[in-house]
């Protein structure tokens, strides 16, 4: 079964999912007095996290969504307060906001999860609140898989199918999706013609569902799983690509480079790794949903979006050669590099 993509691409869905992070932004930021501080200095991030104690990797997300939002203006990395923030989200304002975001912050776990990732002080949640925790144990139920798997596969199988229109997969005929999820980027790649074999690496319980969504697609004859963790045992070889979407931003910079090695080392000569991912700018603070979504990665995982050259150092260190980068759909690109002969 070969699906067709709608005639808009799904941009305008990805923007309005990610301004559910606007409120938190900004609730958080007055509880923790960031305005406050930004008003008696302006500061970079790392200046910042370093006068109040704060995490550094969290204050790079949220301050760019706050500057999107026009209440901060960066200055070459230096934040500082616009009128508007100045007039009504400074606490002690007459016309301050604060009560509004203070009960608005109150009802929002996203709140509470933000300021616990600037503060480093967490708390004892759910594990569905970070659902990244469980895969790096690589201990996951059946629940939260069902949960997350068709989570991933919604906003996942536009951008699939997008991708196989736009990315070159002609000189590749198997292929390794890297905690492929559902498999849809699989089922779409075998989708474009009858050679094509993927197989999906991922958790037990994510392997079981995955079988019934390729069951459904037609094509259990292309594309097969295999349950290995990938932090944990060794990656199976014989595959001339390995494909990574929504992956590595789940990670820090320090696990993105052992995937790397670890790609490298099981690709056959020549292979192939591609990352799938939003990338943000060069400047790290445009566009807005992939800003607001590395804010979100802050609060759910151990990482952020990538810019192309944080992507290029992190493959160049793996030994892979002849790297590049595609848009393939939306907001997504897909970074190649070359495994040498």
């Amino acid at each position: 079964m070969t699906l067709e993509l709608p005639i808009v691409d799904d941009t305008g869905v990805w923007g309005a999912w990610m301004s559910m992070l606007n409120v938190p932004a900004i609730s958080v930021a007055m509880e923790l007095k960031i305005f406050e501080s930004l008003d008696g200095q302006p500061a970079s991030a790392e200046d910042l996290a370093t006068q109040m104690g704060y995490q550094e990797r969290a204050l790079k997300a949220l301050l760019p969504v706050l500057s999107h939002l026009g209440f901060l203006n960066d200055y070459n990395g230096a934040y500082q307060l616009t009128a508007s923030a100045r007039s009504y989200l400074l606490n002690d304002s007459e016309f301050s906001w604060g009560g509004v975001f203070r009960r608005e912050g109150r009802m929002l776990v996203r709140h509470k999860l933000l300021v616990e990732a600037i503060t480093g002080k967490k708390e004892v949640h759910d594990g569905r609140d970070r659902p990244a925790e469980s895969w790096e144990s690589g201990q996951v139920d059946i629940q939260m898989a069902r949960e997350v798997t068709a989570f991933m596969h919604s906003h996942s199988q536009a951008s699939a199918v997008g991708m196989t229109k736009s990315i070159d997969f002609s000189s590749i005929n198997r292929v390794l999706d890297v905690g492929g999820g559902s498999g849809c980027f699989a089922i779409a790649l075998a989708g474009m013609r009858d050679s094509m074999r993927c197989t999906v690496m991922e958790l037990p319980a994510i392997c079981e569902l995955a079988q019934e969504y390729i069951a459904n697609a037609g094509v259990s004859e292309q594309v097969d799983t295999i349950t290995i963790d990938m932090f944990r045992a060794s990656w199976p070889e014989g595959y001339d690509a390995h494909f990574f979407s929504n992956i590595f931003h789940d990670w820090s910079f320090e696990t993105c480079r052992e995937l790397a090695n670890q790609s490298f080392d099981a690709l056959l000569p020549g292979g192939r790794i591609l990352l799938h991912e939003m990338l943000l700018h060069d400047s790290g603070k445009v566009p807005y949903p992939v800003i607001a979504f590395s804010l979100l990665m802050t609060i759910g995982t151990m990482g952020q979006q990538f810019t192309l050259p944080q992507l290029i150092e992190i493959l160049e260190s793996a030994g892979f050669t002849n790297i590049s980068s595609c848009h393939s759909y939306g907001y997504y690109s897909v970074v190649s590099g070359e495994k040498p002969v």
